[in-house]
């Protein structure tokens, strides 16, 4: 019976041979469980998409109502507790991991040649998950939420010569209002989500034809030299996707989730009291991956240095790493043979991490 379903399904899809080039795929021998990032990311991903479409049947995207709501689903829905508690450390640690992916990529130097459109199409799937992260907070509907949305599309308004227009856009008119909600409910739901589900099909496309690189150290038998792209398109050992690597991909995924599992269950996900527009003595604390941002306001104070950690520092660091590929073109990637970028690599991320930490201090009113 099970034969004959094959066969029916063979003779329209070619399903046999569809599940035999996916499981062909082969994968470097060295570092497997460094190369469980990414479809970590992509389970989390789902995890975020199911779990928020279960908190749509019962969210009210209205903000004299979405703290009542969100209210509602912790305390009175059936596990309502455990799934806002998956949906919000699902999104911190998706964006830790995805964090973790791109430092192995750059320290590896696997966003070189060919590989240059993978790390771009990565650039552009971690900046719309850490986008994600901000509008999903904004929709707690609590005083967090309504102050964060403001200093936020304050700090939008810094952007020269669009600024003014962007903090329309976002609040749906020149103050922050019922409609502002709405703005961000269709960009947390629809827009943005779309675009992921868009481009990691283009990444996993990309990575397929391109290949898995590995370490440095995967290379060492090869008989072509260090300057010629092709030496970097196939490591001297690989296994095949299906079972090595598949096992080691969902031994990482359910490890994971058990840890968001227990956290959502244990601390759970925070509501926060209703918001009050007239508290201008509140101050707005962001989320564990804008706190460095955050930080960096302290060091510019007055309006006239504003644009500088506003729009100047964030766009011309988020600029160098996007064009990456295109400023180290030499081939070396051992990141002991490429001492500069290894150590600019872990300045910044030194300095990331100082600066998160700082921006965890009790802060005074934001008047951004």
């Amino acid at each position: 019976m099970f034969k004959e379903i094959q066969n029916w399904f063979d003779e329209r899809i070619e399903l046999t041979k569809t599940i035999e080039e996916f499981n062909g795929e082969r994968i470097p021998r060295r570092g497997g469980w460094a190369y469980t990032f990414g479809s970590l990311l992509a389970f989390l991903f789902t995890v975020q998409v199911v779990t928020g479409i279960f908190l749509l049947f019962y969210y009210v995207p209205y903000f004299p109502i979405a703290r009542n709501a969100t209210y509602f689903i912790k305390y009175h829905v059936v596990f309502g507790n455990v799934l806002l508690g998956i949906h919000l450390w699902g999104a911190f640690t998706m964006i830790f991991f995805i964090l973790i992916h791109m430092a192995r990529v750059y320290f590896s130097g696997a966003y070189k040649k060919p590989r240059e459109l993978q790390w771009i199409a990565g650039m552009v799937l971690f900046s719309i998950v850490v986008i994600l992260g901000l509008t999903g907070y904004m929709l707690v509907g609590n005083e967090n939420s309504w102050w964060t949305i403001n200093v936020l599309t304050n700090v939008a308004s810094h952007t020269p010569f669009i600024g003014g227009f962007i903090r329309i856009i976002a609040r749906g008119g020149t103050e922050t209002s019922v409609l502002t909600m709405q703005h961000i409910f269709a960009v947390h739901v629809w827009l943005l989500p779309g675009i992921v589900m868009l481009f990691i099909p283009i990444h996993l496309f990309l990575i397929r034809k391109t290949g898995h690189q590995g370490m440095a150290l995967e290379y060492k038998n090869s008989k072509l030299s260090d300057d010629d792209p092709n030496k970097w398109r196939h490591p001297d050992a690989t296994v095949p996707f299906f079972p090595d690597q598949f096992y080691k991909d969902m031994i990482v995924a359910l490890g994971v989730f058990a840890i968001v599992y227990i956290l959502a269950v244990v601390i759970g996900a925070p509501i926060g009291p209703m918001y009050r527009p007239l508290a201008l003595n509140f101050a707005p604390e962001g989320d564990w991956y804008f706190l460095a941002n955050e930080e960096l306001l302290k060091y510019f104070p007055g309006h006239g240095l504003i644009i500088f950690p506003t729009f100047l520092i964030p766009s011309i660091g988020f600029g160098l790493l996007f064009v990456l590929p295109f400023i180290d073109r030499t081939h070396e990637r051992s990141p002991f043979k490429r001492p500069a970028a290894t150590v600019l690599g872990i300045l910044f991320l030194l300095v990331l991490v100082y600066l998160t930490l700082m921006g965890g201090e009790p802060k005074a009113p934001a008047t951004v």
